[in-house]
């Protein structure tokens, strides 16, 4: 009986009065909630997502996925642990839930290869830069690098291959500081994400930059939704 009443608390009409206001003002939330939901590892970026309809327990998403050429409408099942408790709560509730879903992930840097490609290089360059210097790296060079390899480096490089390394370092620490300042600017003023969230999405694209800036823009590229206090 308990449960009963909680399912019904949602009626159509409610649902699709609530549907609309996510739609209209809160398409960060829903793609958030559709990336975080997708139930493959490899699945592509979701567009046109839209909230279809609402219980207490489930709120359904249409999206549209492509492969290539090939465009899919397909839709998920957003799951409320605990259900919702009433119309009244069920767009704050889904709103918290998707920015738990929008916060950026630690793990991406060890867990996705391209992120965790670039965190090495940059470490890198950087402890070449900032602990072996030119003198040091020479050293380093000539006693783990196989002759071969000694010889292209030299071929290409020169002697001009410690400032290459050393500029590539700067220049990767401010293209992914630049590029952290600006997602969490955005991700504060479109995404109306909590500053400690934008703090920690900063900090990570400063570790790693596109890969992050590229999931980021995923929630910054929606037109700015209400804020929710």
């Amino acid at each position: 009986m308990c449960s009963d009443s909680i399912i019904i608390i949602i009626n159509d009409e409610q649902s699709n009065d609530i549907c609309n206001a996510l739609n209209k003002n809160h398409p960060n939330i829903l793609v958030a909630l559709a990336v975080a939901n997708q139930s493959t590892k490899n699945a592509t970026t979701p567009t046109q997502v839209k909230a279809r309809k609402i219980s207490a327990h489930t709120l359904t998403i249409s999206y549209v996925e492509c492969q290539g050429a090939m465009c899919a409408l397909n839709s998920l099942d957003v799951s409320f642990s605990p259900p919702i408790k009433s119309a009244d709560d069920a767009i704050d509730r889904i709103v918290t839930d998707g920015k738990i879903a929008m916060e950026a992930q630690c793990k991406w840097l060890v867990t996705e290869t391209l992120p965790l490609l670039i965190l090495i290089v940059t470490a890198a360059l950087g402890y070449a830069t900032l602990v072996l210097g030119e003198d040091g790296l020479q050293t380093a060079i000539d006693s783990a690098v196989p002759l071969m390899g000694q010889n292209i480096i030299s071929t290409i490089f020169g002697s001009y291959f410690f400032s290459v390394v050393r500029a590539s370092f700067y220049f990767a620490v401010v293209a992914h500081a630049a590029e952290g300042v600006y997602i969490a600017i955005m991700l504060r003023m479109r995404a109306s994400l909590g500053c400690l969230a934008c703090l920690k999405w900063f900090a990570l694209i400063c570790c790693v930059g596109y890969p992050l800036t590229k999931k980021a823009l995923l929630f910054t590229n929606q037109p700015k939704e209400d804020k929710v206090d």
